[in-house]
């Protein structure tokens, strides 16, 4: 549910849209979405609010199927500096997981493996501060 093309480190977004259009592009290269897809996870956030910033420096933006899925899919952001996305309480955000999930059952099975993965002390820590894409190729792939 994951390709290593879909791994950025020490990215330069200097605002969330700038984020989260990162994690849908990923998705998008892999062929995971079409390129409306990112756009209306821009537009969720416009709309909704920062509501997808599940843990404290973890964003998880996605869009609604129909709004151009083609698989389900991670991507994973780690930006080069903290952003703040408008969450009172995970702000600032370090790692942004796109999501590109094909059904509604699908979604909630993929979001319940990151919780499952997050759970553990250790993945966290290694999701969070790791600088080798590999590892975190390894650790997320192990998560679906």
């Amino acid at each position: 549910m994951i390709v290593r093309q879909a791994i950025s480190i020490d990215y330069p977004a200097s605002n969330a849209e700038q984020a989260i259009r990162a994690a849908g592009e990923a998705l998008c290269q892999t062929g995971a979405c079409q390129p409306e897809y990112v756009q209306a996870m821009v537009a969720s956030y416009r709309e909704f609010g920062p509501y997808f910033v599940i843990a404290p420096g973890l964003a998880m933006p996605h869009a609604r199927p129909e709004q151009g899925a083609i698989k389900a899919q991670f991507s994973l952001i780690r930006l080069r500096e903290p952003v703040e996305f408008g969450h009172a309480e995970n702000d600032p955000v370090q790692v942004v997981l796109g999501l590109s999930a094909t059904s509604s059952d699908r979604h909630i099975q993929l979001i319940q493996h990151i919780v499952t993965l997050l759970a553990d002390e250790n993945n966290l820590h290694t999701l969070m501060n790791s600088r080798d894409p590999e590892q975190l190729y390894r650790l997320m792939a192990c998560a679906v």
